[in-house]
């Protein structure tokens, strides 16, 4: 029997234990694989605790997928990018961190056979999810990238620290709309906290977006937020963030088991978490 565990403060609403349970079964890879609630001060201790077999690995989130890199014998060029682990595995004695953020992001566009090549693409919060969205389309080689944040400051900072040519706007109706109506984007994402409490919206309120766009929120609890809800009565296509979830936690299986998981599977399970 393997262990792993997906470590955060506070981790109980995690559903990656339903999601590796599932995959064991289809992969019929015996893992026990938990949510381990840990502090700050204690993630050191923690992770001298598992890192021997038959513990494979960990998932890591909020608040440690920065402050966990230093505590690594080495880290994949993606993760060392954006300057955040979220996947660590354990082989040799040796601890080295992943980031699958980029990857797991894009799976359901691609998917859903989304091409964001030469797009303008509007990217809505400048936390740590918005640095893996821009990230993602960097890499997709669009043809702009608009972030807008409450506070445009924080914004400016995370287009100076990600070297590219990023659009940063205050998160107000006026820039906005001016950006959807004029350059009526192919992509608009939700990277902000807004719609866990499924009642909020990152949008300014009377703000429509253009029906040619998708829609992607990030959030996967409640599936259905206020911002998709709205995307979806305007005409868009729209993308749930429990995708994004899934993918990642199959690109976790595949670093630490060397196996890719087909996408009928893939599909089945993420079913299987909606209803």
């Amino acid at each position: 029997m393997k262990f792993a565990a997906v470590i955060g403060h506070p981790v109980k609403h995690s559903l990656s234990p339903a999601i590796f349970r599932a995959f064991s079964e289809a992969m019929r890879a015996p893992l026990e694989y938990t949510a381990i609630d840990v502090r700050p001060e204690g993630l050191a201790a923690t992770l001298d605790a598992v890192c021997e077999s038959p513990w494979v690995g960990l998932n890591v989130t909020l608040p440690h997928k920065e402050k966990i890199v230093p505590l690594l014998d080495r880290t994949a060029p993606e993760a060392r990018a954006l300057g955040a682990v979220n996947v660590v595995r354990f082989r040799g004695g040796k601890r080295s961190g992943y980031n699958t953020d980029v990857a797991g992001f894009m799976a359901p566009l691609k998917r859903q056979r989304t091409t964001l090549r030469g797009k303008v693409c509007v990217v809505l919060g400048a936390g740590g999810a918005s640095r893996a969205v821009c990230a993602a389309l960097k890499k997709e080689r669009v043809g702009a990238i608009h972030l807008f944040n409450r506070t445009p400051a924080r914004a400016a900072r995370l287009a100076r620290e990600m070297k590219g040519k990023i659009n940063v706007h205050s998160l107000s109706r006026k820039p906005l709309e001016e950006i959807l109506e004029e350059e009526k984007p192919a992509l608009v994402v939700n990277a902000t906290s807004a719609g866990l409490d499924g009642r909020s919206s990152p949008l300014p309120r009377g703000v429509r977006l253009p029906k040619e766009a998708v829609a992607y929120d990030l959030i996967y609890r409640p599936e259905w937020t206020p911002f998709l809800r709205a995307a979806r009565k305007q005409g868009c296509d729209v993308v749930f963030g429990l995708g994004m979830l899934v993918a990642q936690a199959a690109e976790t299986w595949k670093i630490w088991f060397g196996e890719s998981i087909s996408p009928k599977t893939l599909l089945a399970i993420e079913k299987a978490l909606q209803d």
